[in-house]
């Protein structure tokens, strides 16, 4: 009779541990591919990130010249609003 009660203990244990140890496997599965997305989702904002500091830079690069450059701030105001100065012509031609 004890014979049979450890055997049955036995197998209950090897099921109990097969359990545990295939829940492990199961949590660790998903942790790591939780983790793969996290990374390819940190690099994807770092290079966001990266691609904006250098955009502002250009901005800030743009706005210290609008500041500081009369000449620059001219031919901006020339381009962009189309303004001559006395005595000049402007030639504007379609674009196709």
């Amino acid at each position: 009779m004890l014979r049979w009660a450890s055997r049955i203990l036995l197998v209950l244990l090897i099921v109990v541990l097969s359990g545990v140890s295939t829940g492990l496997v199961l949590v660790w599965n998903q942790t790591r591919r939780e983790l793969v997305a996290f990374e390819q989702k940190r690099a994807d904002t770092e290079l966001r990130l990266a691609e904006l500091r250098k955009e502002r830079e250009a901005k800030e690069a743009y706005l210290r010249d609008f500041l500081n450059d009369p000449d620059f701030v001219e031919r901006v105001v020339r381009e962009r609003l189309g303004y001559v100065g006395p005595g000049e012509i402007l030639f504007r031609f379609e674009k196709r």
